[in-house]
């Protein structure tokens, strides 16, 4: 009998001690994908012929928006688009901060990135820096909106509403971030400190994460982040004033032969011709309806959140 006991006690054991090793492992695993301490690295073309691969290398810059796991999914497949469609080969250099990511194009080290509306129209006078295409939105439009979300089954109605709540926000230099501050609660009667509490994330993911966890009551994002999570828990009950699309941006370091071969393959894409369609449904879903050609003009309409943001 005491053979019998011991031999299950080994069993179990050994059992338990494979399951938490599997645990162990897959944690490890998770914060191994999600961790944005780390050095970002260049992603190449899944592509693999001699002729491409012979190919001059130019890399895209990518703001850290998203999660890096969320824009490799949906950013290499653009690169691959670009690789197969120009005499180029284009890689993914991702950073860790909005601020990052201009620096790149300054220094040349990317050839064009995409980038946020309002660090764009921010930047775009000190650095020389030149928007190329904007992405159309489902209804054929390069416009997108800040919209404010809270769990389905929370009171909340309007921006008023959000008096003495807490509010998560994406990074302090998106276009979310500044018009729900300097332009959203002024306008509904409130300022910063009449909130509980307001609180930064470098994704427009985490912040909606964060209000379906119940740690904040409100958060604001891109309308089609929010998209993404419709009928799975949260309700939109504000929205910004549309404005012009994340742009693609180069710089008077990106060679001209090169941005242009980009905007033709780019523009070439008809979302409505069904050719397209299934590649387009495994890009991000910014790019699923396509390009259209962008001026830095169209973002002067955000200089006055910009010069408010900035005036002491």
């Amino acid at each position: 009998m005491k053979e019998k006991n011991l031999k299950g006690n080994i069993f179990w054991g050994t059992m338990f001690l494979s399951g938490l090793l599997s645990a162990l492992l897959l944690v490890f695993l998770y914060h191994k994908m999600t961790d944005i301490s780390r050095p970002f690295p260049t992603f190449a073309p899944q592509s693999s012929s001699s002729t491409e691969s012979l190919k001059p290398v130019f890399r895209i810059g990518v703001v850290s928006r998203f999660p890096p796991t969320f824009i490799y999914k949906g950013y290499q497949p653009v690169m691959d688009y670009l690789t197969l469609n120009t005499p180029y080969r284009f890689e993914l250099q991702l950073s860790k901060s909005y601020k990052q990511t201009v620096e790149q194009l300054v220094s040349g080290e990317v050839v064009a990135a995409f980038l946020g509306s309002f660090i764009f129209a921010r930047e775009a006078q000190n650095h020389r820096l030149r928007c190329i295409l904007r992405p159309l939105s489902a209804g054929g439009r390069p416009l997108l909106q800040a919209v404010v979300i809270c769990k389905a089954e929370i009171g909340l109605h309007s921006i008023a509403d959000l008096k003495g709540k807490k509010v998560a926000l994406p990074s302090a230099l998106s276009f979310s971030s500044n018009w729900f501050l300097n332009r959203a609660l002024p306008e509904n009667g409130l300022t910063q400190s009449q909130l509980d509490s307001v609180h930064h994330f470098a994704h427009h993911h985490t912040v909606v994460y964060e209000v379906l966890k119940g740690n904040f009551d409100a958060g604001v994002v891109k309308d089609r982040v929010a998209n993404e999570f419709r009928n799975r828990g949260i309700r939109v009950f504000a929205r910004s004033e549309p404005i012009p699309s994340s742009p693609m941006v180069v710089s008077d370091q990106s060679p001209q032969a090169v941005v242009q071969a980009i905007q033709t393959a780019l523009l070439k894409i008809d979302a409505r011709q069904p050719r397209y369609q299934k590649m387009l449904s495994e890009w991000d879903a910014e790019f699923a309806y396509g390009f259209a050609p962008a001026r830095n003009e169209d973002y002067d309409v955000l200089l006055p959140l910009v010069n408010k943001r900035e005036t002491p």
